[in-house]
């Protein structure tokens, strides 16, 4: 029976046997963007107000704005092997007679570059994507999320890099209308296969968006992890930990753990 553990490496630390390909992997990219709109008319009264901002580094980018019942407020952020992603909108007309809409949108991304050690050949791993959040529709608004994690294999070169092959991770997308409000709690799991000594790349893209009242709330939201055989480390780019650095002892293990506890002990008493 093959036995597996959570992969991990912490920034900066580099498994024993890294090979050089490891060590020449490219930086890791993140992305984070944000933006929103709303147009009103209400008898001899009119406005419109569109605004965006992103950032490549991934940290937190927000937008908001309302007036005269219209308005929407945006953020998203990608850090730590997590994206969060967050749109509101409201549209509730100060004047019955007026119409208008508003809409929001956010996204979040990032390129991690990995690589598989402390084996040889090709081996098989799992990849665990967790998303968690809540689409409201609103009295007649929209929301929704889509959500999209692959696996490619990466060509280095002096200027750059050019992503190849690739298998799909995670693919997920849903949306509401009305009255309705949905809570998402899933988890993805996917087995790939992979060569060990070789750079991968993981692009990951979540992005929600909400209009005319609609709320997608996943601000505390996508996160993943992976297994692979027992002995097998990753060093990321990125540096981000997407696992436990240390497999649970098997009982035999603790057994010996406790044994050698009581001659340590007996020892020190016989000192004494």
């Amino acid at each position: 029976m093959r036995r597996t553990t959570l992969l991990a490496l912490a920034a900066g630390t580099l498994a024993a046997g890294v090979t050089p390909a490891a060590l020449a992997m490219p930086a890791a990219e993140f992305q984070s963007s944000a933006s929103g709109s709303y147009y009103y008319s209400l008898g001899a009264t009119s406005g419109s107000l569109s605004t965006s901002e992103s950032d490549i580094t991934g940290s937190l980018v927000t937008v908001g704005a309302s007036k005269n019942g219209y308005g929407f407020d945006a953020n998203a952020e990608s850090a730590n092997g997590q994206l969060k992603a967050y749109a509101a909108t409201t549209h509730n007309p100060a004047d019955a007679s007026g119409y208008g809409y508003s809409y929001a949108n956010a996204n979040a991304s990032f390129t991690d570059f990995v690589s598989f050690q402390g084996g040889s050949g090709t081996g098989v791993a799992s990849f665990l994507s967790m998303l968690n959040g809540t689409l409201t529709g609103g009295r007649s608004g929209n929301a929704g999320y889509s959500l999209g994690v692959s696996l490619y294999e990466v060509d280095t070169y002096e200027w750059g890099y050019n992503l190849g092959a690739s298998q799909a991770l995670a693919s997920d997308n849903r949306s509401i209308y009305g009255r309705q409000k949905v809570s998402v709690n899933d988890t993805f799991e996917t087995e790939f296969d992979f060569e060990y000594g070789k750079t991968y790349a993981i692009v990951a893209n979540f992005g929600v968006s909400a209009s005319d009242g609609g709320i997608a709330d996943f601000s505390h939201t996508a996160s993943f992890a992976m297994s692979a055989a027992e002995g097998t480390t990753l060093v990321s780019s990125a540096g981000i930990n997407y696992g436990i650095a240390a497999a649970v002892p098997e009982p035999e293990t603790y057994a010996m753990l406790l044994a050698g506890l009581g001659m340590l002990s007996l020892i020190a008493r016989r000192r004494n």
